[in-house]
């Protein structure tokens, strides 16, 4: 099944960040629930997402945990969903967190996901070759 979202009213240039965050919020939590339910389906058969030899690279999908492993590679939003999902099955506390950015490349305000356990951050897209793949495509690495 496709669902599609009409995303007019934020992601547009000079959207607020705050209207962009609850939007992410909510697509996040979303996409993070469907991926429990699959791993839950799964009974506990769904490799890890740092076992399943995902790398990244850049996509405008929001990738389930079954696709995502089907594509091959998926980005921050899709990476930190599955890892999340992953980790609250395990019982761990976590949250999506995000920073905003303005690309240099383009001008336009940009995201970048995180996985929040407590007082640690964790960075799937990075662990993953976010880093490389930005710098062999010459594309903008997100600011520390």
């Amino acid at each position: 099944m496709r669902i599609s979202f009409d995303l007019g009213g934020v992601f547009y240039p000079g959207a607020p960040d705050e209207d962009n965050a609850i939007a992410l919020q909510a697509l996040l939590e979303a996409l993070i629930a469907i991926n429990r339910v699959y791993m839950r389906a799964c009974d506990g058969k769904v490799p890890g997402l740092y076992l399943a030899n995902v790398p990244y690279a850049r996509t405008q999908i929001w990738d389930s945990t079954p696709d995502l492993y089907a594509r091959g590679y998926g980005d921050c939003k899709s990476l930190t969903a599955t890892r999340i999902a992953e980790l609250r099955e395990q019982g761990e506390e976590c949250q999506p967190v995000f920073r905003f950015a303005q690309n240099p490349q383009t001008g336009a305000r940009d995201f970048h996901i995180l996985v929040r356990n407590g007082a640690d951050f964790e960075d799937p897209s990075r662990k993953l070759g976010m880093v490389e793949y930005h710098r062999r495509k010459g594309l903008w690495v997100f600011p520390e």
